[in-house]
């Protein structure tokens, strides 16, 4: 009887669901969020000089946590971090991406004391892991977007854009970075896209 008792009990272990699971036995370590993104470059950008403004975002997603959402409840993973909370590394990410991409004359940060005469007002509504039922998990970035002409005031266009990834690596947050890579990637060549097209 002893033995069974054991055995149920190692079982019942195991079958832990989540991360606590994938985290067992890791070190911690900090990640960085880098995604690859290669867009398209104009060879005559505009008169422009676009001002990437600070990214707003909830209280819970202006930390370096890397969060996952299990049963309702949002989490953070005990063995990894990131180097920079999202809005802050999303605006740079954002502002280096567009700057590459020479659409514009020139793209500056929201900390710049440059003159610009667009800005682009960012709020960050989703920056998380998404666990189902059968612990199979995805993480969903979604960001609003408002560009908005400073002479005028006139906001030129606002948009909603989410990037969904299905988290492929259940081995810690390392396969959870790599989907955000993937998923902020999308989500800045939608924005360039988008961009464009009002502007």
């Amino acid at each position: 009887m002893k033995i069974v008792g054991f055995l149920s009990l190692v079982f019942m272990l195991l079958g832990v669901s989540g991360c606590s699971l994938k985290e067992t036995n890791l070190k911690p370590y900090t990640y960085s969020l880098e995604p690859m993104v290669n867009l398209t470059r104009t060879s005559t950008p505009t008169r422009d000089v676009l001002k990437i403004a600070r990214i707003d975002a909830p209280s819970g997603l202006n930390s370096r946590a890397i969060l996952y959402k299990q049963e309702g409840a949002m989490l953070p993973y005990k063995y990894g971090t990131w180097s920079e909370t999202p809005p802050l590394k999303l605006q740079y990410l954002i502002a280096e991406a567009l700057q590459d991409q020479n659409h514009f004359e020139s793209v500056i940060s929201g900390t710049s004391m440059a003159s610009n005469n667009l800005v682009l007002e960012s709020v960050l509504q989703n920056f998380e892991e998404v666990f189902d039922a059968n612990d199979n998990s995805y993480v969903y970035v979604n960001i609003r977007f408002r560009l908005i002409d400073i002479k005028s005031g006139n906001v030129l266009g606002t948009t909603r854009i989410a990037s969904k990834k299905t988290v492929t690596k259940q081995n810690g947050a390392e396969g959870t970075v790599e989907a955000f890579n993937l998923a902020t990637k999308e989500l800045i060549e939608h924005l360039a896209v988008w961009i464009n097209t009002v502007r």
